[in-house]
């Protein structure tokens, strides 16, 4: 683990190294990874976040790239802290809970997305057939599903 050096000016910030072991595409800075407990098994590994029914509850989000990690490369992932920009993307308020995904406002609780994808969504808080753990909380609202970067705080340790 990388801890940032304390600091007035500087919100602190806690990272890990890990290895893409996404075969097809890099990590870009603010998309969040999971471990790679498919082939990788061994706690360094990472890859795209699965759909959220595929592993229940998001157990095994490792965080937020904070830097362009190509495929098949080491790099760091933010696992606590601000980060200013986090890949986010909301649906419309229609649909039926549990996949009505309302739209993201400051303080929304952010979760993996509910189909494999390199961003967080809020999910509404009626819903009651998934267990999702949030991985942080939004600093900005985002009121699109075009994926967009917003700050957010992280909290996946």
């Amino acid at each position: 683990m990388l801890f940032q050096r304390i600091n007035r000016s500087d919100p602190e910030k806690i990272f890990i190294v890990v290895y893409n072991s996404f075969a097809s595409a890099s990590l870009s800075n603010g998309q969040p990874a999971m471990y790679d407990y498919a082939t990788d098994a061994d706690g360094v590994g990472v890859t795209k976040p699965t759909a959220i029914g595929a592993h229940i509850g998001a157990p095994v989000m490792a965080g937020i790239a904070a830097e362009t990690i190509a495929a098949g490369a080491y790099g760091l992932i933010q696992v606590y802290g601000y980060h200013s920009a986090v890949r986010v993307r909301t649906a419309t308020t229609t649909g039926t809970t549990p996949l009505k995904v309302n739209a993201i406002a400051a303080g929304s609780p952010l979760h993996p997305a509910f189909a494999a994808a390199f961003c967080l969504e809020s999910f509404s808080s009626a819903s009651t057939s998934y267990l999702v753990s949030p991985v942080g909380f939004a600093l900005a609202a985002q009121a699109s599903y075009t994926t967009k970067a917003i700050a957010a705080f992280i909290k996946a340790l």
